[in-house]
C-alpha cells in the first residue's frame, strides 16, 4: 500500500477518513505470516526486451528535450539481476516487486539519475543501504527481511514504507529533514524515542511491541498516528505543539482507564479517535479474531466525547447529534460537582496483572 505523499494518482482533495479505511481493511486482511526468505533462487537476468513491453506513463524527461515513458512495471518475474535496467536513464517510477533481487543487485537502480520512486516489496533483500540517489522521494521495501534501517539515506527521500520486516529499531544514523510518512507496520520496534522528523506527517507503527509514545512530543507536524495492535498502556508523549494531529488510532491497545484517555485533551485538533478493541472500551487488547462486530457502548462514547469535544468520529461510528447533546449535559455535569478521576492512582502504575484487567 502506497501512502506516499508523491501525489502520482490522486486528488489534492482526496477524503481522509476513506484512506484510513484502506490501512484498516488491509491490515485486517493479513491471515497469513509473512514467509521467509530462500536465498537459492535461480539466476534470472532481466532483458531490454522485456523492460520495453512494460514501461507506461508517458511524460516529459527530466531535462525538458521530449517525451518518453517514466514508469516501468517488472513485478513477478523471479529476477535476480537487472543490470538491463541501466539503459532505462529517464525512468523516474521503478515497480521491482514480487522477485528474488538481494541487496548487491538492487543498488544497480542508482544508476538511474532521475528515479523519485522505488518499489521493491517481497523480494530478498535483508537491509536497506541503497547508493544514495539525488532525486529518491518515495522507498517502499515492504515484505522483506530487512532487521534495521539504521542506515538509510536518501536526502530528498519523504516516504519510508518498510512494513513486514524484522526491525527492532526505530533508529537513523543520519537525518533525512524531508521526511513526511514513515510506515513501519508489522515489524518488532519496541520503542520509538529516538524518533526525530520535524516534518513528519504520517507515521504507520501497527503491530509492533511498542510500549511507550515517549519521543513522539518531538513530531510536531504529525497529523496522523496509527499504532493499533501494541501493548500501549499510558498515553504520555502527547502534546501541547501537536496541533495538526487529528487522527489517532489505539485500536486493541492496552489502554484501561478514563484517566489515560483524557491525556488525549492536549490535542486540539484531533477529530478521530480509535479506541476498540482497548480494555477501556471492553476489549482484551488484543486482535480480535472473531470480526470484530460489538457495538460500542454509548455510555463510553459519551464520556470520550465529553472530555474531548472537538471529535467527529469514535471508532467506527460518525459522532451523532445526539450524543453531542449528551455530552454537553455531562460536562455541565462535572462542572458542577467539580471533575473528579474515578481511578485511584495505584491503578496507574503497569504491571503484568493490570495488563490482564478489563
Amino acid at each position: 500500500m502506497l501512502k506516499s505523499h508523491l501525489a502520482l494518482h490522486t486528488d489534492d482533495n482526496e477524503d481522509e477518513e476513506e484512506d484510513e479505511k484502506k490501512v484498516e481493511e488491509e491490515e485486517e486482511s493479513v491471515a497469513v505470516e509473512h514467509e521467509p526468505i530462500v536465498l537459492d533462487a535461480e539466476k534470472r537476468y532481466l532483458k531490454k526486451s522485456e523492460v520495453s513491453v512494460r514501461l507506461s506513463f508517458l511524460g516529459k524527461t527530466a531535462d525538458g528535450d521530449g517525451y518518453t515513458y517514466l514508469k516501468a512495471t517488472l513485478t513477478g518475474m523471479g529476477l535476480t539481476h537487472i543490470d538491463a535496467i541501466k539503459s532505462f536513464k529517464h525512468l523516474q517510477f521503478l515497480d521491482l516487486s514480487n522477485n528474488n533481487l538481494q541487496l548487491n543487485e538492487l543498488q544497480v537502480v542508482a544508476k538511474l539519475p532521475y528515479l523519485v520512486l522505488l518499489q521493491a516489496d517481497k523480494n530478498k533483500l535483508n537491509a536497506a543501504e541503497l547508493h544514495r540517489m539525488p532525486y529518491l522521494q518515495v522507498l517502499i521495501l515492504n515484505n522483506n527481511d530487512i532487521t534495521t534501517v539504521h542506515d538509510v539515506f536518501q536526502p530528498e527521500l519523504s516516504t519510508l514504507e518498510v512494513g513486514f520486516n524484522k526491525i527492532q529499531k526505530l533508529h537513523f544514523t543520519n537525518a533525512m529533514p524531508n521526511i513526511k510518512c514513515l510506515d513501519f507496520r508489522n515489524n518488532r520496534i519496541i520503542e520509538i524515542s529516538d524518533l526525530n522528523f520535524p516534518k513528519l506527517d504520517s507515521l504507520y507503527l501497527a503491530h509492533n511491541n511498542i510500549v511507550s509514545l515517549a519521543g513522539l512530543e518531538r513530531l510536531v507536524n504529525l497529523r496522523i498516528l496509527h499504532v493499533r495492535n501494541n501493548p500501549i498502556r499510558l498515553l504520555d508523549g502527547f502534546h501541547e505543539d501537536h496541533t495538526k494531529l487529528i487522527y489517532v488510532n489505539l485500536r486493541n491497545c492496552k489502554v484501561t482507564t478514563f484517566r489515560q484517555v483524557k491525556k488525549l485533551r492536549v490535542l486540539k485538533g484531533i477529530e478521530t479517535l480509535i479506541l476498540k478493541g482497548t480494555p477501556f472500551m471492553g476489549g482484551t487488547g488484543e486482535e480480535d479474531v472473531g470480526g470484530g462486530g460489538e457495538e460500542d457502548d454509548n455510555e463510553l462514547r459519551v464520556e470520550i466525547l465529553a472530555a474531548l469535544p472537538r471529535l467527529k468520529r469514535i471508532n467506527k461510528g460518525t459522532v451523532t447529534p445526539e450524543e453531542r447533546e449528551e455530552a454537553k449535559t455531562l460536562m455541565l455535569q462535572w462542572l458542577e460537582e467539580g471533575e473528579k478521576d474515578e481511578e485511584e492512582i495505584e491503578d496507574e502504575v503497569p504491571n503484568e496483572e493490570d495488563d490482564s484487567q478489563p
